[in-house]
């Protein structure tokens, strides 16, 4: 599946492959499997993440 995000919340590099997690029934990507499973795991610590999450589902899908 195809991510929402090109470029990784945390680092700004790009997102690679297997770096893949699901949020709010959408794939988000990260730039290495490290931070995807931390924010699998942690979404609702990950408060930088989920915002740049968001604004990319509003501006995209208006949800």
């Amino acid at each position: 599946m195809e991510p929402i995000n090109k470029f990784c919340p945390r680092s700004g590099k790009p997102v690679k492959p297997d770096s893949l997690t699901e949020y709010r029934g959408y794939t988000v990507g990260f730039c290495n499997p490290g931070c995807s499973s931390d924010f699998a795991k942690n979404s609702d610590e990950c408060v930088n993440d989920t915002q740049y999450f968001d604004v990319l589902i509003k501006e995209r899908y208006g949800k």
